[in-house]
């Protein structure tokens, strides 16, 4: 089975050290970045499972990491760092955002989401082969 990989996109330390940790502890490989521009760099040549993203950035937003991801050609989830308990995290749900999770993040519920996320990631990603293939 092929390592975990999660991308990282925020401009703050806290609280993306501690979901790092965390995510180190899940045994997923993680990279940190702190623009769209730099994600973009990394999206196509690594391939992440998921993205972990501040709702907004400098240069773009959540949603410009989805649209820059499907360009690719990269199926992959993207998990806002959102209150999932506001209009607005529906909203992201409803455009394209796997989840929305807010801190303090938990190792249980950040586990049960990492391996729904790389699940649906795989699913996705072979599906996309067999119809290329066709």
């Amino acid at each position: 089975m092929d390592h975990l990989f999660a991308l990282l996109v925020h401009e703050r330390p806290e609280p993306f050290n501690h979901l790092k940790r965390i995510l180190w502890e899940l045994c997923v490989e993680t990279y940190s970045v702190s623009s769209c521009k730099e994600a973009q760099e990394l999206i196509a040549q690594c391939k992440p499972h998921v993205i972990f993203a501040e709702s907004a950035l400098a240069d773009g937003s959540w949603l410009s990491l989805l649209n820059i991801a499907e360009a690719d050609g990269v199926p992959v989830n993207l998990v806002v760092g959102a209150n999932p308990k506001t209009p607005e995290s529906v909203s992201m749900i409803d455009r394209g955002a796997f989840d929305c999770i807010a801190p303090p993040f938990e190792h249980e519920p950040l586990s049960f989401l990492v391996k729904s996320a790389e699940l649906d990631t795989r699913r996705r990603r072979q599906a996309a082969a067999r119809a290329a293939a066709a």
